[in-house]
């Protein structure tokens, strides 16, 4: 009887185990664009500049805009902050639209310009994030489960570009 209790104890917390490490393992999946970009920051560090570049997935031309303006930067990123994403091995291939964005966001932090993070928007589903900060995994392919609002990154994109004329 003593051994069959022991057995029972012991499939019980494995259980219990497996029961709680489901839900950290899947929770750990989902984040926001705000967790990986924004809140990666600290108090100290201030925006430099956005470099944003439009490339046309067919013909290889390029489109380059920059803001250097710290509060058109927080304007710009606001409209992405809480955007779900999923973590993902391979980004979707499948859904490709005529144009990707690059972001380049470069961080003054501590008086040194640095490379701080890399957004690359591939369709409305599908973006990389890089995180200069990490020191392995630094670059993360996420899918985005809603729509992302391409129409208003174009219109953006559009009204900066003619801003600069």
């Amino acid at each position: 009887m003593n051994r069959k209790r022991k057995l029972m104890l012991g499939i019980v917390i494995l259980l219990a185990l497996v029961a709680t490490a489901i839900p950290v393992y899947i929770s750990k999946q989902h984040t926001t664009f705000r967790a990986e970009v924004t809140d990666h920051m600290t108090m100290l560090d201030k925006f430099d500049r956005l470099e944003i570049t439009r490339f046309s997935s067919t013909s290889g031309d390029r489109e380059e805009v920059i803001i250097k303006d710290a509060g058109g930067i927080q304007d710009f990123l606001k409209d992405y902050k809480d955007i779900e994403l999923k973590k993902i091995n391979q980004r979707d291939t499948e859904r490709e639209s005529p144009y990707y964005y690059e972001w380049r966001l470069m961080i003054n932090k501590e008086e040194r310009e640095i490379n701080g993070f890399g957004i690359t928007l591939y369709n409305k589903h599908s973006m990389t994030i890089y995180n200069g900060n990490d020191t392995r995994d630094k670059l993360q392919d996420y899918k985005v489960p809603q729509d992302m609002n391409w129409y208003k990154m174009e219109r953006l994109f559009a009204g900066i570009k003619g801003e600069e004329s």
